[in-house]
């Protein structure tokens, strides 16, 4: 399977997961705040690549940036801990926003799971301060980690 294959195939999964979710639960929360992820298509959404770098040691450092329609491109940045995470690694990730990226900015909350010894995966997902979720990245990992962390971070659009 081609790498954007695996990518594309890893986010329909997950917006499957929230119409699942969202059909058992209709008026929950989270089904409310990511109604937007129930009719999310390659028209509403921002196809995006970028590099990922994280290091630490429980206390951990991450910086993420997505390369957009020329010239435009989003970073996002976080630093945290003590948290059970162990990493040193970069990779490219591929994936999409599911918001207009120009719309973001300021603090927002993410997830990120990466497991390898030496090759491995790594995803991110990026949510508002509400866990309405604005993007999901895919990637293979080049280096060492055992990471799954939640916390907040500092995404600006260029």
């Amino acid at each position: 399977m081609e790498p954007n294959e695996r990518v594309i195939q890893l986010l329909e999964e997950r917006k499957q997961r929230f119409r699942d979710f969202a059909r058992l639960q209709p008026d929950h929360p989270f089904t409310l705040a990511n109604k937007h992820m129930l009719e999310a298509s390659p028209q509403t959404s921002w196809a995006a690549t970028g590099t990922i770098e994280m290091t630490g040691v429980l206390w951990w450092a991450l910086s993420f940036g997505a390369a957009l329609a020329p010239p435009n491109t989003v970073i996002f940045n976080a630093h945290g801990g003590p948290s059970a995470s162990i990493a040193i690694f970069t990779s490219v990730l591929t994936g999409a926003f599911h918001v207009d990226p120009s719309t973001l900015g300021g603090e927002c909350q993410f997830t990120l799971q990466a497991v390898a010894g030496g090759v491995g995966e790594v995803s991110l997902y990026l949510y508002d301060m509400n866990w309405t979720e604005t993007g999901g990245f895919f990637g293979a990992v080049g280096g060492l980690s055992a990471t799954y962390i939640s916390s907040t971070g500092t995404i600006t659009y260029y």
